[in-house]
């Protein structure tokens, strides 16, 4: 499988898989065979889709659903499915991970639950939360997804 990969360095703090269930008030995506933070391959295709949609002038709809595949639903609400021309691979750390403390805090909690107004009687609620330090090298890559494709060369390049 012939593709490209560049190696990123982190600008500032990070956490991804806040959502997971974890023992301590929040999760953060752990890789299952090497045990260390990472983003997942949907997340970096995400990512790159959006940024591409947002940046991208001279990007067509129809070629960027070609290289990342159709997204929605349907007039029935079921979602559409496909695939890209590209597939995006988990982005995984080069070295080991220097790991950060951060905290959100949530002052207006039964404001955000829809229970009342938001007020200054409210406590805020600290809540630590790990994430990957900033100036973190990872390494992303890419590969079209039929082998040896070479009309998909192009939308490689990174």
């Amino acid at each position: 499988m012939s593709g490209e990969f560049r190696c990123y360095e982190t600008l500032w703090r990070f956490t991804t898989g806040l959502g997971l269930n974890n023992p301590v008030e929040n999760g953060m995506a752990w890789h299952h065979n090497l045990g260390v933070p990472y983003l997942p391959g949907s997340s970096v295709k995400g990512l790159v889709r959006s940024w591409v949609e947002q940046w991208l002038d001279h990007s067509s709809q129809d070629e960027i659903n070609r290289i990342f595949g159709p997204r929605g639903t349907r007039d029935n609400e079921e979602p559409i499915k496909g695939v890209g021309s590209i597939i995006f691979f988990d982005a995984l750390p080069v070295t080991p991970v220097r790991l950060a403390a951060d905290v959100m805090t949530p002052h207006y909690q039964k404001y955000y639950s829809g229970s009342e107004p938001p007020g200054d009687w409210q406590d805020p609620n600290p809540i630590p939360f790990l994430t990957v330090d900033e100036g973190q090298a990872f390494l992303f890559a890419v590969a079209p997804r039929k082998r040896g494709a070479t009309e998909n060369k192009p939308d490689l390049e990174m």
